[in-house]
């Protein structure tokens, strides 16, 4: 089966250093099972791709730098975690890992979120999808649940998200930026149920 990623307006090597402003799509050919692939990190990014919208830094004329990498420290369990930077700046933007998945018999999302601190002002939210593939291909910022703050909290947190989705669908977690500000956040164990 072949694996098409789409990175529109910019080449492979530049997105992963400085982000995308279209999204990574996976087009479906993968064969999704009805677990997460690698909840929690400890492969890598295998069964992962990882997807952008952000916004376009005024000084450069290029997507707002951003991140997805595997980190040691913090994790909620196991050896690694998913660790998501984006610079703030523009007070927008959203990345996110996502893989293709089978909704049946799933009616929870659930994922762990590690904020260094807690905080009275809203700096991220996390952003989780469960659902059908979207008629464009890739998912975009508006597509996801960011109703929770991260940093209502400090250390790990377990989060749930209500699921209603049946057949083949997409998974995806990361941070949304609502503050003007660098942000590095971490995620993992990564399951539906």
């Amino acid at each position: 089966m072949h694996r098409r990623r789409f990175l529109a307006a910019c080449g492979t090597g530049v997105a992963a250093l400085a982000g995308c402003t279209a999204p990574v799509v996976d087009d479906g050919t993968t064969d999704p099972s009805a677990s997460v692939t690698n909840p929690g990190f400890e492969s890598g990014l295998r069964g992962w791709l990882v997807g952008r919208d952000l916004p376009t830094d005024p000084n450069t004329g290029l997507p707002v730098e951003s991140s997805a990498r595997i980190v040691d420290d913090p994790v909620a369990g196991g050896d690694a975690a998913l660790q998501f930077a984006i610079d703030g700046g523009q007070d927008d933007g959203t990345i996110w890992a996502q893989q293709a998945v089978l909704l049946d018999g799933t009616d929870t999302l659930s994922v762990s979120v590690h904020s260094p601190e807690e905080s009275f002002n809203t700096l991220t939210k996390l952003a989780a999808y469960a659902g059908p593939r979207p008629e464009r291909g890739w998912l975009r910022e508006g597509d996801f649940d960011t109703e929770r703050a991260i940093e209502d909290h400090a250390g790990w947190e377990r989060v749930e998200y209500d699921l209603s989705g049946e057949g083949e669908g997409i998974v995806a977690v990361g941070v949304s930026v609502v503050w003007e500000t660098e942000v590095a956040r971490t995620i993992d164990d990564v399951s539906l149920s």
